[in-house]
């Protein structure tokens, strides 16, 4: 049977020693070592201790976010900002949330609920202006029938339910379009994030509850998904008609799709859950394959986050003895946190490379 054996200690020698050598004339001239991030054995445990530093990775760069008011949705639409990117448009089904949601973005964006301009939908279709102060102070209910949003200069709020799309999804697909002619910009990145479940064993589970678990994690990315990709088909021939040429470079746009680890193991009272999360795999595979054989000059990668145990509100009805079991069949022993996946969504993001790239923020649950 074949092994391997470790260096033996002359050859392991002779590889450090420059090593060494580098470091102690580094310190012996005052001069300061660069060495890769770590972190200390309390800062593990500590995570809040973790500093970040803004790279600019998405300058200029609008994402669209579902789900985007909590959870993953929000740890995504900051770390996003905190990257430079131009603008970031929330998609929820809650207004006042979704106002909330902005109110705590507004040390990374610079926004101010009170001056930021709202738009509702015009009887005739078109948009106009009201004011936001009053539009942030409404109720959920005056929201929940009209499409809005709430644009400073860098947030936009979109009311609206991704499981009844049908009733709002045309207004969007115009709201799509509208940032690459009147904004010179367009959506460049969409992160279909909004997720909900039930727990409950299949038998006992309501066919009315199956039906809103399919059409709000699975259904919902489809029909976010279709209308990126149309805006995109739009704005690229409306683009090639003004120049009467092709760009030096195509339109380039990335859907991140986020499923879930239970999608590849299952589990028991999530049987809904884990077939839309599935759902959600094949829909990133496909599209990876159909933009790549039927959109011409149109450049759409398309890519899935699966995380594993997250602290987000979807497990705050985990009773302690549930949370302490998990944990400890966790490899790392812990829940992750929701800035861990926001960091795989900016590499997904701005990796021009990345495509049908499926990731795995589990703590390596998904290796038992």
């Amino acid at each position: 049977m074949a092994y391997y054996r470790p260096l033996r200690p002359h050859v392991s020698k002779a590889l450090l020693q420059p090593l060494r050598q580098n470091v102690q004339n580094g310190h012996s001239k005052g001069r300061t070592i660069s060495r890769p991030f770590s972190v200390s054995r309390h800062d593990r445990d500590n995570r809040s201790a973790f500093s970040f530093t803004p790279a600019n990775r998405l300058s200029h760069r609008t994402c669209m976010i579902t789900g985007g008011t909590s959870g993953i949705g929000f740890a995504i639409a900051e770390r996003f900002l905190q990257e430079g990117a131009g603008r970031v448009i929330l998609v929820g089904r809650s207004h006042q949330r979704l106002c909330d949601a902005a109110a705590r973005l507004q040390a990374v964006s610079d926004y101010d609920p009170q001056s930021a301009a709202v738009s509702t939908k015009a009887p005739e279709g078109g948009m106009e202006q009201a004011d936001a102060k009053g539009a942030c102070l409404g109720s959920d209910a005056k929201a929940a029938d009209s499409f809005s949003a709430n644009v400073s200069e860098r947030i936009t709020l979109i009311v609206g339910d991704v499981a009844e799309a049908g009733s709002w999804m045309r207004e969007l697909e115009k709201q799509m379009v509208s940032f690459f002619f009147f904004f010179l910009e367009s959506v460049d990145i969409l992160v279909n994030a909004a997720g909900i479940s039930i727990s409950a064993i299949l038998p006992k589970t309501e066919p009315s509850d199956i039906s809103q678990i399919l059409r709000t994690n699975l259904e919902g990315s489809i029909l976010m998904s279709r209308a990126l990709v149309r805006a995109a088909i739009r704005s690229r021939i409306k683009s090639r008609k003004a120049t009467n040429s092709l760009t030096k470079s195509p339109l380039s746009k990335c859907i991140i799709n986020v499923s879930s680890l239970l999608a590849l193991k299952g589990g028991t009272g999530a049987v809904s859950y884990a077939a839309s999360k599935a759902g959600i795999l094949g829909l990133t595979r496909s599209l990876t394959v159909e933009a790549a054989a039927s959109l011409r000059d149109v450049v759409i990668r398309s890519n899935a986050i699966v995380p594993g145990y997250i602290e987000t509100p979807m497990i705050a009805d985990f009773t302690e003895s549930e949370i302490s079991r998990l944990k400890e069949n966790i490899p790392l022993h812990r829940f992750g946190d929701p800035q861990e996946i926001a960091d795989a969504a900016v590499f997904l993001a701005q990796n021009e490379y990345a495509n049908n790239c499926v990731l795995n923020i589990d703590g390596g649950l998904s290796a038992l």
